[in-house]
Parts: C-alpha cells; sequence; structure tokens
C-alpha cells in the first residue's frame, strides 16, 4: 500500500510491515507526483514500508535519477512525502548525486553534486546551499580536473575532500583516482594525491578492456573519510581495497582488503566493490559491502571490528539487505546516533533502517530505473524565502484550494482566506493540518479570491501565498 497519497490523508492508510516479512523488492514506479498548487514539480513517489520498533529522528535524504521529469535532490519524512524536491538536469546526461546536509562556516547547509555522468563516475561540480536553499558557494576540482560525482566531504576548516578522475597513457589509457582538498571559499587546491603514484595497475581486480584504446577503470575510488589525525581513509572499489593514506606524505600507511592487504580479514567480514567505508567513534570502520560485480552474494552494511596493532579485522554486525537483492554498483551505510542503521542500496532502489538486532523498522522504493546512489537519514531544518504556493479549483463538492511550501520544514497548519476582492480576504477556514507536501481544504463558499497562510507549531504565521485571482481557477 502506498504510504501518504498526495493530499492529506489518515495515518491509518501507512504501510505497516509485519515482523516476519521481508520488504517488497522495487517495482515498477507509478506515475510522478502531481500537484495542483506546484505543477512544476513531478518528484517520484516513493513507497514506504513500516516494521516494528522506533525509527530514529530524521528526514530521508535521495538523489533520485531515471528520466527527465522527476530527478534532483530530494528529502522525504517518514511517510515517503516530499519535504523538498528541486529538479536538476535531464536524469540521463545531466544529474544529480551524493545529496545530504553539511556544516559550511558554521552553519548547515545542504550539499549535492551535479554534471554529467561517464561509465562509471562523472565531470562536474558541488553545490552548497543554505537553510533557504540559496546557493552560497560551488567546489570544483582543480588542477584541470572535473569534480567526480562520488563523495565531498566538508572539513571543520571548511575545506572539501572531493574525489575526481584523470586518464593517463601508459602502455595503454589508465584511469586514476584522485583525491584533493579544495578550499571552498578561494577554490585552492590543499592537498593533491593521485593513485598512480602510490597504487599499481596490478592491484586491480577489474578487468582490463580488450579494446586497448578503451581507458582501464582501474582503481575507481568512491569515498574519503578523515580520522582524528588528519590521515584519510579511501574506498576503492575496483582494487576491493581500503587505503590508509598519510595526510601529509600521501603514502599509504596500510591496505586492507584486496590482493596485496596488510591485514588479516576473517572470511565473515571480507567485502568486495565496497562503498562508503568510514571510522565511528568508538573506532570500529563501518562501511557498505555490494559483494560482487554481478549478481550473487547479498549486500549489507558492515561494521568491522579493527585492530590497527594487531592487523586484523573482524566482523562485528552486518545488515543484509531483507529481500535477498545484490546491488552491483553505488550504496552507502550510515550508523545513526541512537544505535539504528540506515541503508541505501544503490543500484536496487531503495533504502532500509533497521534496528541494532537487525530488524527492519522502515523500508523505502523508490521503484525500477529511479536509482539514487545513497540514502541518508539527517536532520534538516529548512526556511525557503519564497512564498507557499496556492491554487484553487471547482470541483464536485465545492472549491478546493490547495497549499504547498516546497522546503519549508516548520509548517504544521494552514489558515485558508477568502473574499469577494483581492483586499477584502478574511479567514474562512482554520488550522488545516500539514499532513502531506500539498494540502487541500474545501471552501465554506464559492468565494471569487484566496490566499493561505502557513502556520507553525505555535499557530504563528510563518508565510502567506499571492492572492489567487478568479481568471486562475481551473
Amino acid at each position: 500500500m502506498l504510504v501518504g497519497v498526495l493530499l492529506a490523508v489518515p495515518a491509518l492508510l501507512a504501510g505497516v510491515l509485519p515482523a516476519t516479512a521481508a520488504p517488497p523488492v522495487a517495482e515498477a514506479p507509478p506515475q510522478p507526483a502531481e500537484f495542483v498548487s506546484r505543477p512544476d514539480l513531478s518528484p517520484p513517489v516513493v513507497r514506504i514500508d513500516r516494521g516494528p520498533g522506533r525509527t530514529e529522528p530524521g528526514q530521508i535524504f535521495v538523489a533520485p535519477h531515471g528520466t527527465d521529469t522527476h530527478s534532483g535532490p530530494m528529502i522525504l519524512d517518514e511517510t515517503g512525502q516530499p519535504v523538498w524536491f528541486q529538479p536538476v538536469g535531464d536524469g540521463d546526461r545531466h544529474f544529480t548525486m551524493d545529496f545530504k546536509a553539511q556544516r559550511y562556516q558554521g552553519e548547515p547547509v545542504l550539499t549535492w553534486w551535479q554534471g554529467a555522468p561517464h561509465p562509471g563516475y562523472g565531470s562536474g561540480e558541488y553545490v552548497i546551499t543554505n537553510q533557504a536553499y540559496e546557493q552560497v558557494a560551488t567546489v570544483r576540482a582543480g588542477n584541470g580536473l572535473e569534480a567526480d560525482l562520488h563523495e565531498m566531504v566538508i572539513t571543520p576548516r571548511d575545506t572539501a575532500l572531493i574525489t575526481a578522475y584523470h586518464t593517463v597513457q601508459l602502455d595503454r589509457p589508465v584511469v586514476e583516482g584522485v583525491v584533493q582538498e579544495i578550499d571552498i571559499a578561494t577554490g585552492e587546491v590543499l592537498f593533491d594525491w593521485r593513485s598512480l603514484d602510490h597504487v599499481a595497475p596490478a592491484e586491480s581486480t577489474a578487468p582490463v578492456p580488450e579494446d586497448p584504446a578503451a581507458p582501464h577503470d582501474y582503481i575507481h575510488l568512491n569515498s574519503i573519510t578523515e580520522d582524528a589525525a588528519g590521515n584519510l581513509l579511501i574506498s576503492a572499489r575496483h582494487t576491493d581495497a581500503l587505503y590508509q593514506v598519510d595526510r601529509g606524505s600521501g603514502e599509504i600507511i596500510w591496505r586492507m582488503g584486496g590482493t596485496n592487504s596488510d591485514f588479516a580479514v576473517d572470511p565473515e567480514a571480507a567485502f568486495a566493490r565496497q562503498h562508503d567505508a568510514g571510522w565511528l567513534p568508538d573506532g570500529r570502520m563501518s562501511l557498505f559491502d555490494n559483494a560482487a560485480s554481478e549478481p550473487g552474494p547479498i549486500s549489507r552494511g558492515l561494521v568491522l571490528d579493527v585492530d590497527q596493532q594487531a592487523r586484523t579485522v573482524g566482523l562485528a554486525e552486518s545488515y543484509e539487505h531483507p529481500g535477498g537483492a545484490t546491488s552491483v554498483s553505488q550504496g552507502n551505510h550510515q550508523v545513526l546516533a541512537g544505535g539504528n542503521h540506515f541503508v541505501g542500496w544503490g543500484s536496487v532502489p531503495e533504502f532500509t533502517e533497521f534496528g541494532p538486532a537487525g530488524e527492519v523498522r522502515l523500508h523505502g522504493s523508490l521503484g525500477d530505473g529511479m536509482e539514487s546512489y545513497r540514502a541518508f537519514k539527517l536532520n534538516w531544518s529548512g526556511a525557503p524565502t519564497d512564498q507557499p504556493a496556492a491554487a484553487m479549483r471547482d470541483e464536485t463538492g465545492g472549491r478546493a484550494i490547495y497549499a504547498s511550501w516546497n522546503g519549508a520544514t516548520e509548517v504544521r497548519s494552514w489558515r485558508i482566506l477568502a473574499g469577494q476582492s483581492a483586499d477584502g480576504l478574511r479567514p474562512v477556514v482554520e488550522n488545516v493540518p500539514r499532513e502531506a507536501f500539498e494540502t487541500r481544504a474545501v471552501l465554506p463558499s464559492a468565494e471569487p479570491y484566496a490566499a493561505v497562510e502557513a502556520l507553525d507549531t505555535d499557530g504563528r504565521v510563518i508565510g502567506r501565498s499571492p492572492v489567487i485571482e478568479p481568471s486562475a481557477r481551473s
């Protein structure tokens, strides 16, 4: 059952997942969402199923792409309703990835990559917007490169760690991975790490193209994490390995996994074609184990016990795809503050929130063909500077008002105003609860002019729509 149709609906319509049932696998998507008040927005309809147990606070961050009508960064609530959606690109030759909330200059911001894809990587730039959804910075790679789509982490120094890809002609074209640290305010390159200086193509586990003129993407970097000492943990999909890199010299401190591992990895902890490796506060490591480049083993989110002195790796926790699927590309694993785990399944267009014991507490499906590189659960408060949107149309049963405010997280209810003239509006319907992206209310009488006011939890007006003229009624 779909959760939260596009108008305000009772919570009893929410899909409930029995404790013993696996979530449904992704299914063909329905038509994109359509909003009377915002006909310019058509995000994908997201199915949410709930299992027993508590989910953690926060909104769901995805960047679906797949068609030209509903691609772009999107924030969802736990019913699958959009909180904010920004159409970007055409979903094919230009789209967005790696959408998340971070902090820049001490303030919450949204960040995402946008640009053109190549097979497996991208050429583009990162966008940073403030809580009003205004762009405040752009992050581009330096030294003649373009920012790749896989990773951009803002450091406490207000710099950005990013990945980039660069083709080098050796005995054949080879695509090396690049990590740069960029000063966001100035664009200065503070650090530039090139994989060919440290990792030989012989370490690659990716097949070499038969065409000698075709570039060999031998390492395929996809995540960067900075530890307390400033050293970098880098994930490389095409060597099935993680690299701890000295931030000062750029030298590799150790390799984990792959063909040249410095660690003894317990077979239960072994990973392949992984993404999103990072250190946890307790010294353990999280990552997303795709498990294979072709369907086979079940993909999973992992927590690993890592002993850097003894050079051993053991399995602490594992969170497998509930339907037994293999994600052949993309994906991430987020350990939430309260102990739950949030996993984006990458090429399988789904996401799951697990309880600490591995029970499914929430499962979402974007629908076939609507991949999201990563999915996060993060806290966000947005206050757009534009006005709420409203539309009025005549329907069976009366004249209806539709209200929405893309990205406004503090709206709790709507007040409907109407009158015989634009300057003679008065309240006619009070405290219509906001229960979805778009809320519908019926006018008590067929007034020709109308507007809506957005109210916060204390009943204060935080925004008012333009007046709807009779000529705008459909």
